[in-house]
């Protein structure tokens, strides 16, 4: 009896992974993927800013893009460490442009970077991080009372 119920048991196992593998698996809706040509393309306002930085600006950006540190990369305006690490993970890049494709990264951000390597990578001040408090005012004084004189009889 253990036997049959056994073999039963392994009949109705088969049987359903039979029937799971010859059911037509539903495709999940996909995106219709633009041709790689259009993708790697910025911009035509993002190809103007860029044509305006000299070659050796436009070298000098690059490099911080690929090889900058946290540090150097966030002295970019509108860089922290959020895009920071963004940039540093979407790496190498084979033209100013292709930060672009960094995810936080728009027309205005790379508009500021361009606007940064044109001033020559300005380091931003340094803020004192201990700023001297304020003086403290002092309570003011309460006003004298003279004590009440007893009335002598």
């Amino acid at each position: 009896m253990k036997t049959l119920v056994s073999l039963l048991t392994i009949l109705a196992l088969s049987l359903s992974l039979i029937a799971a593998e010859t059911t037509p698996k539903k495709k999940s809706p996909a995106k219709p993927k633009a041709p790689a040509t259009e993708e790697a393309k910025p911009s035509a306002k993002v190809e103007a800013v860029a044509k305006t930085l000299t070659p050796s600006q436009r070298t000098k950006l690059l490099d911080l893009l690929n090889e900058g540190d946290d540090k150097a990369l966030m002295t970019i305006p509108n860089v922290g460490e959020t895009r920071a690490a963004a940039i540093k993970k979407a790496r190498p890049f084979a033209d100013v442009t292709n930060v672009m494709k960094v995810e936080g990264v728009g027309e205005a951000t790379f508009a500021e970077m361009v606007a940064h390597a044109k001033a020559g990578f300005p380091q931003p001040e340094k803020k004192e991080a201990k700023e001297e408090p304020a003086p403290k005012k002092k309570a003011p004084a309460k006003a004298k009372t003279t004590p009440k004189k007893k009335d002598a009889k």
